[in-house]
């Protein structure tokens, strides 16, 4: 039996040819050169993608062998592309690096861009629009951003720091082959999602503003900050809040706020939220027993929890119970 593909639900095409190939990957991305890299070889190419709301898609890209690949220029967005196996050499701008499973390329949109994909070499690509990526780097600053945004090539995967980015995107994936209702394109949550998505890599990945975030960094935040913010949340906690949201309400940037938490809540911002959101699924639960009101199903997707399961595990590790034993109790109590 022929194993799934990621993202195999969403797909868009599958060839043998060159010319179909090269226009239906365009279609999605940009028009650019595309060739084999051993004549006479039989191209094995498909291309699923799935959008989460405006700005933001997942991508499962193949071509079977090895391929030379030219965009030039990508224009108005960024790819993080991250082999699945094998390899591609990347070069962007001055920057050149081998890419492998452990070392994802993220090419800017401002310098030109040349790959050689290596034989049986699938990729799993984020592509984001570079208005909406400018735009939250801005919300984390705080201010304009008059120089253009460069990545640095290599994205080293096996960086602790990079982990959260890693498994989101992990989990973003799964939960779109499992089902899209709840990340359907333009609901509340795929907004949620994106923004999360955007905000973790500029926090994460290393780029040409990434010493300005971290400078904000280092002023003192006074306890009122951490406080305005937890009411913040507190009072938008059913709302797809992303961390940029709640620097902006506050008034400083997201390194200077993660900062302010861990000294003097011992937790990060989005640590605090999810915790309160867990805590507000707990207290509907009981309610809708009570009340003969909703599910598990319902309270979790309204407190912006995606993928039951995680959300299952979680609430089991806050509360040492399962939400549906919550449930049945409350109903014991009516």
């Amino acid at each position: 039996m022929t194993p799934r593909l990621p993202l195999q639900r969403y797909r868009l095409f599958e060839s043998h040819d060159m010319d179909e190939a090269r226009e239906s990957v365009a279609r999605v991305f940009c028009p650019h050169g595309l060739t084999m890299l051993r004549p006479r070889t039989e191209l094995d190419a498909c291309h699923h993608s799935a959008r989460l709301h405006r700005d933001v898609s997942l991508n499962y890209v193949q071509y079977g062998p090895g391929v030379q690949i030219e965009p030039g220029y990508l224009q108005d967005f960024f790819l993080l592309q991250i082999p699945l196996r094998g390899g591609a050499e990347i070069r962007c701008g001055a920057q050149r690096i081998d890419a492998t499973p452990s070392l994802a390329s993220l090419p800017s949109p401002t310098e030109p861009l040349s790959m050689r994909w290596a034989d049986d070499s699938p990729h799993l690509i984020v592509r984001l629009a570079r208005a909406a990526l400018l735009s939250r780097l801005e919300s984390m600053l705080q201010a304009p951003v008059r120089q253009a945004l460069v990545f640095d090539l290599g994205v080293p995967l096996d960086n602790p720091a990079l982990a959260p980015l890693v498994h989101f995107i992990d989990y973003l994936r799964l939960t779109l082959e499992a089902s899209g209702n709840a990340l359907q394109a333009g609901s509340r949550l795929a907004e949620n999602a994106e923004e999360y998505l955007m905000s973790s890599l500029l926090m994460s990945a290393g780029h040409n503003h990434s010493r300005a975030l971290a400078s904000d960094a280092q002023r003192s935040l006074l306890p009122r900050a951490v406080r305005r913010a937890q009411d913040f949340m507190a009072a938008h906690a059913d709302q797809p809040l992303s961390l940029a949201d709640i620097c902006s309400e506050v008034g400083c940037s997201a390194r200077a706020l993660q900062l302010a938490f861990r000294q003097h809540a011992d937790q990060g911002p989005m640590e605090f939220l999810r915790e309160l959101r867990l805590d507000r699924v707990r207290a509907e639960l009981l309610v809708s027993a009570a009340s003969n009101g909703g599910g598990v199903r319902e309270a979790a997707e309204k407190y912006g929890f995606l993928h039951l399961g995680h959300f299952a595990a979680q609430y089991r590790a806050r509360f040492g119970e399962r939400p549906s034993e919550t449930l049945a109790r409350g109903a014991v109590g009516r």
